[in-house]
């Protein structure tokens, strides 16, 4: 039987995603801290979410689940698996993506090292689309030493340059006593994740983000939060207002002005952008012309559009194949040696952060067979999930799960040139993201 009272609650809220639910709920299973439960709410998915949540419920007594009869959206989908949540500490995770074994062991140990409240970390991208450059959610933001976050920090986030951006993208580890009734705003689309982060902070939750990167972000056309569109920004002012009104804190009211500020000018460059996207030429030219300040912005979400566009045309046409020796030692064509911690362990720390970049950004562009050499190599597959794993054991995540999502078909041998992975002169954050959600 689970545990009734489990160290960890990892929730998950799930719509439509029934090809990438099988990798989330091993990832989630094949944890090294396993006094943990998994509750996902299936959002009222159209396709087969549900029989697959059914069939992980069947499988393993550590996963509970509920499904909602209408869709009310990721914030209501995860109030109500928060509702559910039975341990010390809530873990988030996507229904799309994937983290490596050990992520909420370090988490944990790191939690109580710093008497933390919540913790968070890195995440890598990675896709089953090509890929215009290898990159993680924090980039050059990512701290090199454990760093506590601020009341600036998280009302400035995507805002001011010099903080740290694309906070509300993080799957943190919450201390569960601290929630209270703290729940996600089900008014918000896009940045529920960021207005609860902010909200436990000004609750006075030390919240802290560590130097390593153990999640793996999915980027694909459906993820929600790459779809912003000016009523979620509409919504997201409407928020923050109430939230200035209700803590009646005159540093925070001037921190929101500079952010409200920021997804005003926001607003108005995706409606530059939609005008464009839909023919009204006419009209952009209006808005250019009378806020030339967009056009730089603009300029780079179309430089990034094309960018993926030339890469996934290379992929089609030229990209061979690739298979890859995994190890701590990879000699001989194909091999990848792997980063070690100072334990002999993976490296799953900030500075191996753009080699597991730009392993998941080769990947993303060419259909790559991987093999481990050792044990190193089998915890290496984790951190590359599009791989396709040429022998089956505990991590083969991809044939494991039925998960794979292949950059291209794969066509005649395996290359054989040895890959080069120690560069991170891609390692970069992505041209035209869009960050108003934090």
């Amino acid at each position: 039987m689970a545990d009734p009272w489990p160290q960890v609650s990892v929730i998950m809220a799930s719509r439509n995603a029934a090809a990438y639910l099988p990798l989330a709920i091993r990832a989630v299973l094949a944890q090294t801290l396993t006094d943990l439960e998994l509750i996902i709410v299936d959002d009222a998915s159209e396709d087969d979410s549900w029989a697959v949540i059914r069939a992980a419920v069947a499988a393993d007594p550590r996963i509970r689940a509920q499904r909602r009869s209408h869709s009310g959206g990721p914030a209501i989908a995860r109030n109500d698996a928060l509702a559910l949540a039975r341990g010390e500490w809530v873990a988030i995770c996507d229904s799309d993506d994937s983290q490596h074994p050990r992520r909420l062991e370090m988490m944990l140990n790191a939690a109580r090292d710093l008497a933390a409240d919540v913790v968070a970390d890195d995440m890598i991208l990675f896709s089953g689309q090509p890929m215009a450059r290898g990159a993680t959610i924090l980039g050059q933001h990512a701290p090199k030493v454990a760093r506590i976050l601020n009341l600036k920090d998280l009302v400035l986030s995507g805002v001011d340059p010099e903080g740290i951006s694309h906070i509300g993208y993080l799957k943190p580890l919450i201390k569960r006593c601290f929630l209270n009734d703290l729940r996600y705003d089900p008014r918000l689309r896009i940045g529920e994740d960021h207005d609860l982060y902010l909200r436990l902070v000004l609750a006075g939750a030390k919240m802290w983000v560590l130097p390593m990167a153990a999640y793996l972000y999915r980027r694909h056309v459906a993820s929600t939060s790459y779809r912003n569109v000016p009523q979620d920004l509409t919504a997201q002012m409407g928020v923050l207002d109430d939230l200035v009104q209700q803590q009646a804190r005159a540093d925070l009211a001037e921190l929101a002005h500079v952010r409200r500020r920021a997804l005003l000018r926001r607003h108005a460059q995706l409606e530059l952008a939609r005008d464009v996207r839909v023919g009204r030429l006419g009209r952009a030219l209006w808005r250019a012309v009378t806020r030339p300040d967009h056009l730089p912005w603009l300029a780079s979400v179309l430089r990034n559009r094309m960018e993926l566009k030339v890469q996934a045309a290379a992929s089609r046409l030229w990209r061979r194949p690739q298979r890859w020796r995994l190890g701590g030692r990879s000699d001989g064509a194909g091999g990848v040696t792997l980063p070690m911690d100072a334990d002999g362990a993976l490296d799953l720390g900030a500075a191996a952060a753009p080699v597991w970049a730009r392993m998941c950004c080769e990947a993303s562009r060419r259909e790559v067979e991987a093999e481990a050499a050792d044990a190193l190599g089998q915890s290496a597959l984790w951190m590359v999930p599009t791989v396709r794993t040429l022998a089956a054991g505990a991590s083969d995540v991809a044939n494991g799960t039925r998960a794979r999502v292949s950059a291209c078909a794969m066509a005649g041998s395996a290359g054989s040139e040895r890959v080069a992975v120690e560069s991170s002169g891609d390692q970069q954050q992505n041209a035209g993201r869009d960050d108003t959600d934090g």
